[in-house]
């Protein structure tokens, strides 16, 4: 992944599994910037889910 310009986000939202989806695609959007390929992408999409929904069933 190449990085392209220095930019972040906050996001929050209400713990909910129906917003696992919205976490996830909101993250890949966001690292879309940095050019990721496919494989890369959804890599963190995987990532951002299992954080999400650990947050979720254990916070």
């Amino acid at each position: 992944m190449k990085t392209k310009a220095f930019n972040e986000v906050t996001l929050e939202f209400p713990s909910r599994s129906s917003n696992e989806a919205f976490a996830r695609a909101a993250a890949a959007s966001f690292a879309a910037q940095m050019d990721p390929t496919l494989n890369e992408l959804e890599d963190i999409k995987t990532a951002v889910s299992e954080a999400v929904t650990n947050a979720i069933v254990h916070g």
